[in-house]
């Protein structure tokens, strides 16, 4: 029964990383693209009363996937192969939430708290095209994680089929 649990945790985490990975890749393509396309005034599609609530999509999604990466390690603790791979994500999931929580958030909040009716600005140009460019080495991370996450299980279901 232990084994059927810790791959339906397995295979949760796998969906929520993709579920992030598909998120980071719209938000990269199709929302980042409008916000910082010509600051302060694109700043607007952030911005209250009808801005988009990115927080409503990233929070939960964390949440669950921090709970799940935990399972799977907790669950996966006596498989060595396994646990390593499971500790690699620890480690990239780290590296992912870490610089999220001390320059993509704040910094995602001075563009919502930016006057968005003052004329272009290079300078929040520059800002804004280095948060996404940056933000496009965190969409790396969750591929590995990705990746990491599908090997895991897989090497799990191996050693289940033994």
């Amino acid at each position: 029964m232990k084994r059927i649990y810790t791959q339906v945790v397995l295979i949760s985490l796998i969906t929520v990383i993709g579920l992030e990975l598909g998120g980071a890749i719209y938000e990269w393509v199709v929302v980042a693209s409008q916000w910082s396309a010509y600051p302060p005034v694109s700043f607007a599609v952030l911005q209250e009363p009808y801005g988009l609530p990115l927080e409503h999509f990233w929070i939960p999604l964390h949440m669950v996937a921090q709970v799940l990466i935990l399972l799977a390690v907790i669950l996966c603790w006596k498989e060595k192969s396994v646990r390593k791979l499971l500790l690699w994500v620890i480690g990239l999931y780290l590296l992912l939430r870490i610089p999220t929580f001390l320059y993509f958030i704040p910094e995602l909040g001075v563009f919502t708290n930016a006057d968005p009716s003052g004329p272009y600005s290079q300078e929040w140009k520059k800002r804004a095209d280095l948060w996404v460019n940056l933000s496009i080495v965190r969409t790396i991370i969750v591929v590995s994680v990705y990746v990491l996450s599908w090997i895991g299980y897989n090497r799990f279901k191996s050693l289940t089929v033994k």
